[in-house]
C-alpha cells in the first residue's frame, strides 16, 4: 500500500496548545491540593484536571500521526467501457440501465459489444477484453479472453434477460465473483497462441483481425483453410498469411490438388489452371435471387495469394472478376 506524506506529519499548533495546557492544568491541580479546605481550592483543582485532560488530548491530537499512523486508501481508477452495437455506434457512457435498455432492443441476429478499455484478469482463463451479447435464437454472452500466450479463448453461456442484465450490473459495479467463470460457461474453440510470435506483430495482428469485424468488435468470425492432396485432406481453423501464401505456392506447383479459403460469409476454391496458372473461384456472399454469386479470377501463386490476403485485411476485392455464377449453374455453398 501506497504511504501518504503526512504518515509522520506533527500538528505541531495542537501539540504546543495541549503541552502549554497540561502544564497550566497541573498548576492548577497543585493550587487546588494546598487549598482543599478553602473555598476556591476544589474550583482550582476540578479546573485543573479538566484542563490537563483537554491539554492530553491536544497532545495527542498532536502526535496522532505518529502514534497511530494513517494509511490512506489506494486509489483504484475504475474500469473504462465502450458500448458497441453491430452497425458500429459506440459509446462511452455506460451504465446497467443503459445496457439493460439495449437488451430489451435486440432481436434475432442482434448484437451488442462491451470493450474493456482496462482489461480484466480472470484466473485459469486470462484477460477480459470484451464481452458480445447475441441473440441466436436465445440470448448469449460471449467472452474474449486474451491468454499470457497471446492466442484468444473464448467462452459462451445463455442466459435470459434478466440474467443477462443482472450479470452486466455487476460486472459494471465490479462485484463478480472470479470463480463463477466455471459455472454454466461453455468453452469454444479458441485461436491458440504460441510464446514465440510474443514478438511478431504481425502474426499477433493476424490473430486479433481473425476475431474483428469491420466495425471494429471482436466476433466469432468462421474461418478455415483447406488442403487437398492426391489421397489426404488438411482442415486448418487457425492459420497465419504465410500459410494461404504456401497453399497457392502448393496448388500451382502441383502439390496440391487444390485448396479452399473459407473467410467468414466468403469462400475461395483455388484449382490449377490449363493455362499453367492458378484460377480462383470466390462464392460471395452476395445473394441474387436467393443463390450465391460465383466469380472467376486467373493469375500465377503470387497474384492468387495477393488477392486472398487484400480480401482477408480489407474485406473487399476489385472489380476485374469475372461473373461465373451462370457456369456454375446457381448451385450455391448457402
Amino acid at each position: 500500500m501506497k504511504k501518504t506524506k503526512n504518515r509522520k506529519r506533527l500538528h505541531l499548533a495542537a501539540l504546543i496548545l495541549g503541552v502549554y495546557a497540561v502544564f497550566l492544568g497541573f498548576g492548577l491541580v497543585l493550587a487546588g491540593l494546598e487549598d482543599l479546605r478553602g473555598a476556591a481550592g476544589p474550583i482550582r483543582l476540578a479546573l485543573g484536571a479538566g484542563m490537563m485532560a483537554f491539554g492530553l488530548f491536544g497532545v495527542w491530537d498532536g502526535l496522532r500521526d505518529k502514534l497511530r499512523p494513517r494509511e490512506k486508501p489506494v486509489q483504484t481508477s475504475p474500469t473504462q467501457y465502450v458500448l458497441a452495437d453491430d452497425a458500429g455506434n459506440r459509446t462511452s457512457n455506460v451504465t446497467a440501465e443503459r445496457i439493460r435498455e439495449e437488451l430489451g432492443k435486440l432481436r434475432e441476429g442482434d448484437g451488442l459489444h462491451l470493450q474493456l478499455l482496462t482489461p480484466l484478469e480472470i484466473p485459469e482463463w486470462g484477460e477480459l477484453q470484451q464481452i458480445s451479447c447475441r441473440v441466436r435464437p436465445t440470448l448469449t454472452l460471449l467472452a474474449f479472453f486474451r491468454t499470457a500466450e497471446g492466442g484468444w479463448r473464448l467462452r459462451a453461456r445463455a442466459m435470459d434477460f434478466e440474467a443477462a442484465a443482472g450479470w452486466f450490473r455487476r460486472l459494471l459495479e465490479e462485484s463478480l465473483d472470479s470463480s463463477g467463470w466455471n459455472d454454466g460457461w461453455e468453452t469454444l474453440e479458441g485461436i491458440p497462441g504460441d510464446p514465440r510470435d510474443a514478438g511478431d506483430p504481425e502474426k499477433q495482428e493476424f490473430k486479433t483481425r481473425v476475431l474483428r469485424n469491420r466495425a471494429g468488435n471482436l466476433t466469432a468470425w468462421h474461418q478455415k483453410l483447406v488442403i487437398v492432396g492426391e489421397a489426404w485432406r488438411n482442415e486448418h481453423r487457425f492459420f497465419t498469411a504465410r500459410d494461404v501464401e504456401l497453399a497457392a505456392q502448393g496448388v500451382y506447383e502441383g502439390k496440391y490438388q487444390y485448396a479452399a479459403l473459407e473467410w467468414g460469409s466468403s469462400s475461395f476454391d483455388l484449382l490449377p489452371d490449363r493455362e499453367e496458372q492458378l484460377q480462383v473461384i470466390w462464392c460471395t456472399n452476395i445473394r441474387d435471387e436467393n443463390a450465391r454469386r460465383y466469380f472467376r479470377k486467373t493469375g500465377t501463386a503470387a497474384q492468387a495469394a495477393f488477392w486472398l490476403l487484400q480480401y482477408l485485411n480489407e474485406g473487399q476485392m476489385d472489380e476485374y472478376w469475372e461473373d461465373v455464377t451462370a457456369l456454375a449453374g446457381r448451385k450455391g455453398r448457402g
